[in-house]
């Protein structure tokens, strides 16, 4: 089941590109009490490549984001693809969300690149008064590409990777 090994450098450029072929990621964020609370969101890439997000407060993970507390995007490879379902390819982020307010030059950035990414729709987005920008910053991600291949991204860089496990799945010994 383990795929040829292949350079580092190329895993991550495979990261990435895993990365840009998605439009929407999901999101796990963490209400006030505690409670857990998955979602998903469309995104678009900033220059340096986190994702940006425009939400509304209708939303639970928007107050969570809010708040500035560490969550968690999930980008998976659709069952259908799947080699095996027990190894989708997936990359996960963990990030500090930033919020961009209305006005300044972030929102204006992540607004733009939206738009290049999903078209008019977000003109239409834009005008309402409950949804807000936020930049997804990094600050951890790995990636898996099946059985005993998961890398480790421990800055968020999609370019510092490292293998997480280079031994492999072990074999329980057989009492």
């Amino acid at each position: 089941m383990n795929a040829p090994t292949l350079p580092l450098e190329a895993i991550a450029r495979e990261a990435c590109d895993f990365r840009n072929a998605f439009r929407t990621l999901h999101l796990a964020t963490t209400a006030a009490d505690g409670t857990p609370i998955a979602s998903y969101a469309p995104f678009a890439l900033s220059a340096s490549g986190h994702p940006q997000i425009f939400v509304s407060e209708l939303a639970a993970h928007t107050a969570n984001l809010q708040r500035g507390t560490t969550v968690s995007a999930l980008l998976i490879e659709a069952e259908r693809d799947a080699a095996h379902l027990f190894a989708r390819k997936r990359l996960t982020l963990t990030c500090t969300p930033r919020h961009c307010p209305r006005g300044s030059g972030a929102f204006e950035r992540v607004l733009a690149n939206l738009e290049a990414r999903f078209g008019e729709f977000m003109g239409y987005l834009r005008t309402l008064e409950d949804f807000h920008a936020f930049e997804l910053l990094p600050h951890h991600a790995t990636y898996v590409r099946g059985f005993a291949q998961a890398y480790e991204f421990p800055h968020g860089d999609l370019h510092a990777i490292r293998h997480i496990n280079d031994r492999g799945h072990q074999v329980a010994d057989e009492a």
